[in-house]
């Protein structure tokens, strides 16, 4: 059995996109390297590590452009509700 690590944050796959194709477009687009999931949910997840020299506005940078890859990648979803969850969380934390 694995034990749930504080160095990524595993993320389930929106239907009908292939992970792969998210990894490489989130990376050659916009520049942020995230990886898929591996044995049993290969396909199924990808996970964002933030570990090591990572800060909190790093997440709000990579949250942006995952969703400008789910758009590019003709998911349908509320834009920005992601980012806006995210920034509302960092900003009461940082009171």
């Amino acid at each position: 059995s694995h034990s749930p690590a504080d160095s990524v944050t595993a993320v389930v796959c929106p239907d009908k996109i292939d992970t792969e194709k998210l990894v490489e477009h989130l990376y050659k687009k916009y520049g942020f390297t995230i990886i898929g999931g591996q044995d049993k949910v290969k396909g199924k997840i990808f996970r964002i590590g933030h570990m090591g020299y990572c800060g909190d506005f790093d997440i709000l940078g990579v949250l942006s452009a995952l969703e400008m890859t789910l758009k590019d990648l003709g998911h349908h979803f509320n834009w920005g509700a992601g980012v806006s969850a995210a920034s509302k969380i960092l900003y009461e934390g940082l009171k």
